[in-house]
């Protein structure tokens, strides 16, 4: 009697101590458990900062050369704007150059009417004799000599026919009032210029 007791006592004893281990180790699984889901939400938690950490960057990079895109763009159209400023000052002043110097060249000249432009040479044919040389004293010379009527156009006097400057040096019988006689070089030229009526312009 006092065995079976004993033996009672003992399995009793022994399923309290299967028991008592039983829930100890449950309670450490659950801890477990707790333990690696609170470390696998710090991760996560580290993750997402992470994560928004690179955002920012990202977003504060892509700003930054956007920064630098506008403001080299703005420089370069800064630059252009100043080469096309600077351009149309030059040509603005080369106008200006221009006009003055035609306003110029214009003031200097004064329109004395249209004129009869004949032509001659040094032949004995044109001028009675062949020896070149002018009624003035000078050497005729073709682009430059001119005879003319003296009282109105002295010796010296210098005119523009045709875009071109002559200058008074010879006297004709029959060069009289509105008429002008150019030297040429050879009496083939002189019939080839034949009679002309001009503007003539003298030189102030």
């Amino acid at each position: 009697m006092k065995k079976a007791r004993y033996v009672t006592g003992l399995l009793i004893f022994t399923l309290t101590l299967v028991i008592a281990v039983a829930g100890s180790l449950l309670i450490i699984d659950r801890f477990s458990e707790r333990r690696v889901a609170e470390v696998q939400t710090t991760d996560k938690s580290d993750n997402k900062c992470n994560v928004l950490k690179s955002d920012n960057r990202t977003e504060k990079l892509s700003v930054k050369e956007s920064k630098d895109t506008e403001e080299k763009v703005n420089s370069d159209t800064k630059q252009k704007i100043v080469l096309s400023t600077n351009k149309t000052k030059k040509t603005t002043k080369r106008a200006d150059k221009k006009k003055k110097h035609t306003k110029k060249a214009t003031s200097k000249l004064k329109n004395i009417g249209t004129y009869m432009i004949t032509g001659y040479c040094g032949c004995s044919s044109c001028c009675g004799k062949s020896d070149g040389v002018t009624a003035s004293g000078t050497r005729a010379t073709a682009g430059r000599t001119i005879a003319a009527d003296i009282s109105n156009l002295p010796f010296g006097t210098k005119v523009v026919i045709d875009g071109h400057t002559y200058t008074v040096e010879d006297v004709g019988g029959a060069i009289k009032g509105n008429h002008i006689d150019v030297y040429f070089s050879s009496h083939s030229k002189a019939l080839q210029w034949g009679v002309r009526y001009c503007d003539v312009y003298v030189v102030r």
